[in-house]
């Protein structure tokens, strides 16, 4: 459990911290023409190379529902009075809409305020599209008492029958559909008025089960967990989610074993945290704590410098989106420590 890992010093928490790490390269990757190029296919050819694409296409999309745990891991472990909530949704709000402001200037260059405001509210800010999550984040913390109902009484048997019911639902189903639809060309599909969201909405899911993973299962537990079956798992769900992607033959891409990957990247980094002994807990975390002020700043710093990290070719582009990722987190970073610093220092003199 997450309280007995407290007891560990100042790492406690390293293996979020982690998570904030690889969750905030992903994001930050999603949003390159190398990433784009990914899903791009030449249809009557089938090559490992595809399947490699594929599968790191699939990877790529662990990025928000990874923030979703981590969120859901910290929220719901203790009751919050309705002035808390409402502070921090003053605080998140404010921060959407300054940044989308920001962002949309620096990727227009120019500023129309009807229009903006009339894309705010529906999220389709041009140059401010990463802050989606954030509307997600308020849907969040508009309904956190009630999720703190549900996860305060939850245990390990609750946390596999939601894995078990989403595995059965949001996977099986759809692909055998999938399957069927592609061989007689019909278009089966789950009642849309079919939609439970403890198991379907993932902004519900997610943090539900990030919660159980670190507070349910206590730390024997997680340490015992076999990382080879766990790495097995990512894979197999990586390939499955490929191979869906290829039998929809429409360029859909089909997500219902993502939260698979999710899962199992999310044991695996605490398992591999607590197995490190804490050794490198100190610079984790230290990380870790700007990985939000990277988040807000890409979109930002996206406009300026993208551009000289724009190579033509499907293997340069790749790189170079790879290495713009390394240079937007460094330069995030950097920017983020310097305002919190100058921030402790008018602040707590």
């Amino acid at each position: 459990m997450l309280h007995k890992e407290k007891a560990l010093g100042s790492g406690r928490f390293a293996h979020l911290d982690l998570l904030r790490l690889i969750a905030c390269f992903l994001v930050v990757f999603n949003h390159t023409q190398g990433c784009i190029k990914l899903y791009e296919y030449d249809t009557g050819a089938l090559t490992v190379l595809l399947f490699v694409r594929l599968f790191i296409a699939m990877t790529v999309k662990i990025n928000v529902p990874v923030f979703y745990m981590i969120t859901g891991s910290l929220l719901l472990s203790r009751d919050r009075d309705y002035k808390d909530i409402f502070g921090r949704i003053f605080k998140m709000f404010a921060i959407l809409l300054g940044f989308s402001i920001v962002s949309h200037f620096c990727y227009k260059g120019e500023f129309y305020i009807p229009g903006f405001i009339r894309n705010f509210a529906s999220a389709t800010v041009d140059g401010a599209g990463p802050y989606w999550y954030l509307y997600a984040y308020l849907g969040i913390l508009l309904i956190l008492p009630f999720l703190r109902s549900i996860a305060v009484r939850m245990n390990t048997r609750d946390v596999f029958y939601l894995i078990g019911v989403r595995f059965i639902i949001g996977a099986v189903i759809p692909m055998l559909f999938l399957i069927a639809n592609s061989i007689t060309g019909s278009n089966m599909h789950i009642a849309h008025e079919f939609q439970p969201a403890i198991i379907i909405v993932d902004c519900v899911f997610y943090p539900l089960i990030g919660y159980g993973l670190d507070r349910c299962f206590d730390e024997k537990e997680t340490f015992y967990s076999n990382r080879i079956l766990l790495t097995a798992l990512f894979v197999a769900a990586g390939i499955l989610g490929a191979v869906a992607f290829l039998i929809s033959g429409g360029g859909e891409s089909f997500d219902g074993f993502v939260f698979i990957m999710v899962i199992s990247v999310f044991v695996f980094v605490k398992k591999s945290v607590l197995k490190s002994g804490h050794r490198a807990d100190g610079v984790i975390s230290a990380l870790g704590a700007l990985t939000f002020g990277i988040y807000l700043l890409d979109p930002v710093i996206g406009p300026f410098f993208k551009k000289f990290f724009d190579f033509k070719g499907d293997y340069k582009m790749f790189w170079s989106s790879i290495v713009y990722c390394f240079f937007s987190m460094t330069l995030g970073g950097l920017l983020t420590f310097l305002f919190k610093a100058f921030k402790k220092k008018i602040f707590h003199k």
